[in-house]
C-alpha cells in the first residue's frame, strides 16, 4: 500500500525528475529543488531571476529544505545559468503535468484556484472575496 504524496511532495518529486544539465562537479542543490524554488517565486509574484533570486535569499531555510535545498539559500547567478540550459519543451511538460493535478472545475470551468477562493465558493456574483493583503504602502514619490 502506498503512501499518500503531499501536493508539494508531488511538485518536488516531479521536478526531480527533469534531467539536470550541469556537469556532476561542484553540484550544491538537486535540479528538482532549484526549480521548485522558482515555481513558488513565480507564484508569489517573481516576474524575473533577480526576483526569483530574492525570494529564495528570503525565504527560510525550513521552506527552502522543504523544496529539496538542504543546504539553503540559492544564488540567482545559479538559477539563471541552470534555466539558460534546462529542456524547455521538457520542463514545460512536467510543469503542465503538477497544474493538472491543482485544477478544479469551477462553474464548468478547468480553474487552477491558488488561494483556493474560489474553489471554496468565496466568490459569488458581483461580490469580491475576502483577501487578507494590505495596499502597498509604497510607490512614486512616497
Amino acid at each position: 500500500m502506498s503512501t499518500p504524496v503531499s501536493h508539494r511532495e508531488y511538485l518536488v518529486e516531479l521536478l526531480g525528475q527533469v534531467p539536470d544539465p550541469r556537469k556532476r562537479r561542484g553540484i550544491r542543490h538537486p535540479v528538482g529543488g532549484l526549480i521548485a524554488v522558482a515555481v513558488c517565486a513565480v507564484l508569489a509574484g517573481a516576474r524575473g531571476f533577480t526576483a526569483v533570486g530574492e525570494w529564495a535569499q528570503d525565504a527560510s531555510v525550513a521552506s527552502l529544505a522543504r523544496l529539496g535545498l538542504a543546504r539553503g539559500p540559492v544564488d540567482e547567478s545559479t538559477l539563471r545559468r541552470l534555466f539558460a540550459r534546462l529542456d524547455a519543451d521538457l520542463l514545460d511538460a512536467v510543469l503542465g503535468a503538477w497544474a493538472v493535478t491543482r485544477a478544479a472545475v469551477v462553474a464548468g470551468r478547468r480553474v487552477i484556484a491558488i488561494d483556493g477562493k474560489t474553489v471554496r465558493g468565496a466568490r459569488s456574483g458581483q461580490q469580491s472575496a475576502r483577501t487578507w493583503s494590505q495596499p502597498s504602502r509604497t510607490g512614486p514619490g512616497r
